[in-house]
């Protein structure tokens, strides 16, 4: 009798929860359901180049020996779409951004403030600012996206360096 008052009970607070949520998000609730035919006029291509990159474009830029990363840069965050060469090493280093690391393919040895955590596809990493880390890579090259809170201005200057060199290949 007690698991069934329990269960009736969490399905209660899930119900309300739900309810609560759907009405407290900002939009009416008959607004949020899906819809099937776009009401709104299509970017034009000036729009929507100036709010879509597609990211295997852009040129890799060096970070570290072994570890490529295409960039794109907002005005308040960044995100790197790296990839690290299987055996290579990005040594322990810190910086001010809050760093989130999701791993799309491969594994590695993460060095998180003097420790090791083995991480694979799947995993994500949260870096608080400041905290040394860094990275074995073992027998296979490992993909990874990191998200910056704040942009990074050695990612900018390493960004600008590989923008000039293009430049002066033309």
């Amino acid at each position: 009798m007690k698991t069934k008052i329990l269960l009736a009970a969490v399905a209660f607070a899930a119900a309300v929860g739900f309810g609560a949520g759907m009405l407290v998000s900002g939009l009416p609730v008959h607004a949020q359901t899906n819809q099937a035919t776009p009401k709104e006029p299509v970017a034009t291509a000036e729009e929507f180049n100036s709010h879509v990159i597609h990211y295997p474009d852009l040129p890799p830029v060096e970070l570290v020996k072994g570890s490529n990363s295409r960039l794109v840069v907002g005005e308040q965050s960044m995100i790197s779409f790296l990839k690290m060469d299987a055996h290579s090493y990005f040594a322990p280093h810190h910086h001010s951004q809050e760093q989130i690391m999701i791993v799309l393919d491969g594994s590695c040895d993460e060095i998180i403030d003097g420790k090791i955590y083995k991480v694979k596809k799947g995993d994500v990493v949260v870096l608080p600012p400041n905290i040394v880390h860094g990275a074995y890579i073992g027998n296979e090259d490992v993909q990874v996206i990191d998200v910056f809170g704040e942009v990074r201005s050695d990612y900018l200057l390493k960004m600008s360096h590989t923008m000039a060199d293009l430049n002066k290949k033309k």
